[in-house]
């Protein structure tokens, strides 16, 4: 490491002292032999072999477990929103009257929704309608797909 660096040092040093010529250019210029060339043109191709055959080997593995990888992508995904979230809690209730107003606030907005939906059979029966819609568009209806084929 210390040869490097003293090696660098000179060769700043000799630069520096004189003119930069087209030999001090050429010396620091790799090399314009035919060899090396085609050394360092085989290494692309191989390289680029490479990282195609990856990419081709990791899309047919995504193919394969397509829906285990996305599930686990959202668990992942909400894992971290949870995380982040509780960070951002943790911030609030660290600031005074933060966190009894929104302990206040939750408790509000849950006494009126007990008010609002469980109080009569009717409310109820429009709360479960209500579920029973928000489901169907997020997870889809099996009477719709059935009729499809």
């Amino acid at each position: 490491m210390s040869t490097e660096l003293e090696t660098t040092a000179t060769v700043a040093e000799v630069e520096s002292a004189e003119e930069v010529t087209t030999d001090s250019l050429s010396r620091r210029l790799p090399s314009a032999d035919p060899s090396v060339t085609e050394g360092v043109q085989g290494f692309g191709v191989k390289l680029h072999y490479y990282i195609d055959q990856v990419s081709r080997q990791a899309q047919e593995v995504f193919e394969i477990y397509q829906k285990p990888l996305i599930a686990l992508g959202m668990a992942l995904a909400g894992l971290l929103g949870l995380a982040i979230a509780n960070g951002i809690l943790n911030v609030l209730n660290a600031i005074p009257l933060v966190k009894p107003l929104l302990e206040i606030t939750g408790l509000g907005y849950a006494g009126w929704f007990a008010w609002r939906y469980l109080r009569y059979a009717e409310t109820r029966q429009e709360l479960i309608q209500a579920y029973r819609r928000l489901k169907r568009r997020v997870i889809g209806d099996a009477t719709v797909h059935l009729e499809a084929e």
